[in-house]
């Protein structure tokens, strides 16, 4: 019997290093990818020769509007302590169970572990909102993933020659929409409860409180949702992580993890700043209140 093969898109572009925010090589690298159909051996070896992959994509260019579909799901576990390295994955029973493969990724060291998870379907899955959907519950249900996987065209770097776990297992389709159905029915309650909806922001802090009601934080892009956290930082300091808290909707001390990786100078290039956060809540309708005379 032949090996059952998987729909990814595999970038032409072996990397041996993270492509830096504003480098110009981001145009030819997000035109690089192909839509190929592999095998779970396949992918793994592609993975370990420093290729990138993601979802299928139209017109070879990889963003959320030209997504196809997507036949793999992936989660990072970016903890640095033994719940994000290999052995003790492979334990967890969802993964023993459902997962393809599982490989240490480019910043792994051995003192501060860190792991991917892949998850190859049965049936793709043909809708952007409905890709979104399945890692959301994913992410929900793996409480330690890091949400940043949650984007239908979010690529995964690979990793040259890294450790790699074959299981190779296959998710059914229908294991996914079960877990989808819980993380509807039981998530909206832990969502609720991490916005801490009785907080209230100090005084100087309230017109970018109503500009970030405007942004859905699970409704944007990772890379946006982070700048949002460094454009508060950049903005009030210390002093704004409980605003950022509040409104992040980060899983268990997500946000001041992320917090803590900040300058306390700030971003010294000035590329990212409060004004950020006003833009991008102004794409989302917001507009900015003037005193009236």
């Amino acid at each position: 019997m032949d090996d059952p093969t998987f729909k990814v898109s595999v970038s032409g572009y072996a990397l041996n290093r993270k492509i830096p925010p504003g480098d110009p090589f981001w145009k030819d690298f997000n035109g690089s990818f192909q839509n190929k159909t592999l095998s779970c051996l396949e992918l793994a070896d592609s993975v370990r020769t420093g290729h990138p992959f993601t979802t299928w994509h139209h017109n070879r260019w990889r963003t959320s509007a030209n997504y196809d579909q997507g036949q793999h799901l992936a989660l990072d576990f970016d903890t640095e302590d033994n719940r994000s390295s290999l052995p003790i994955l492979r334990q967890e029973h969802f993964i023993a169970k459902h997962a393809a493969f599982l490989y240490t990724t480019p910043s792994h060291t051995p003192q501060a572990p860190k792991a991917r998870v892949v998850f190859l379907l049965d049936t793709p899955i043909m809708q952007a909102k409905n890709y979104v959907l399945a890692v959301s519950a994913l992410l929900w249900l793996n409480g330690t993933a890091d949400r940043q996987c949650k984007d239908p065209v979010r690529f995964f770097y690979g990793s040259r020659d890294c450790d790699v776990i074959y299981l190779e297992n296959v998710l059914p389709l229908a294991t996914i929409k079960h877990i989808i159905g819980q993380y509807l029915e039981t998530g909206q309650t832990t969502r609720r409860a991490m916005q801490r909806p009785d907080w209230r922001p100090p005084v100087d802090q309230q017109e970018v409180a109503e500009a970030l009601r405007a942004i859905p934080p699970w409704g944007i892009d990772y890379d946006q949702w982070l700048a949002c956290l460094m454009g508060i930082h950049a903005e009030f300091g210390d002093a704004g992580l409980p605003l950022a808290c509040a409104w992040a909707d980060g899983g268990p001390n997500e946000v001041e993890r992320k917090w803590k990786s900040f300058k306390p100078s700030g971003n010294g290039q000035g590329s990212v700043s409060i004004a950020t956060v006003f833009a991008l809540a102004m794409q989302h309708g917001w507009r900015k209140q003037t005193p009236e005379a």
